[in-house]
């Protein structure tokens, strides 16, 4: 009777670690729709054929409606992330012209974050040694 109730612990491990997209690596997700988009975007701008030019902006706007559930999901996740899914959310009101320097920002500060998982036996809300007063 032991055996089953240990593969089902192990099974529920596995199942818990599998959902666990943390929110940087969603918004790097996001983010890479948003490169691909940007590039598109940047192309059909100096496409001098108006119907090769549209075509890649509607690929740009797909690219960035993509994007636009990943960094929800992020936002859910660490809601640092509200500034990408927010402006994200301003594509097909806003021409994208508007919105890459934005983009850039945001997905520039995905790239450069480096989150590190929480000490062994840390207890949320209690000080680590690093938040302590003349430590770290």
């Amino acid at each position: 009777m032991l055996a089953p109730a240990l593969v089902v612990l192990a099974s529920l491990g596995l199942l818990l670690s599998s959902c666990g997209n943390d929110g940087l690596t969603l918004a790097r997700q996001a983010c890479g729709y948003v490169t691909t988009s940007i590039r598109l975007y940047t192309d059909a701008e100096h496409e001098p054929n108006p119907a090769k030019a549209a075509a890649l902006r509607t690929r740009a706007t797909v690219a960035l409606e993509t994007a636009l559930p990943l960094a929800a999901q992020a936002n859910s996740a660490d809601g640092q992330w509200n500034p990408l899914m927010t402006t994200l959310q301003e594509v097909g009101r806003n021409s994208e012209a508007n919105l890459i320097t934005a983009l850039r920002r945001q997905c520039a500060q995905a790239a450069m974050t480096n989150e590190q998982p929480p000490a062994p036996n840390h207890i949320p809300g209690q000080p680590t040694p690093s938040t302590l007063p003349g430590q770290g």
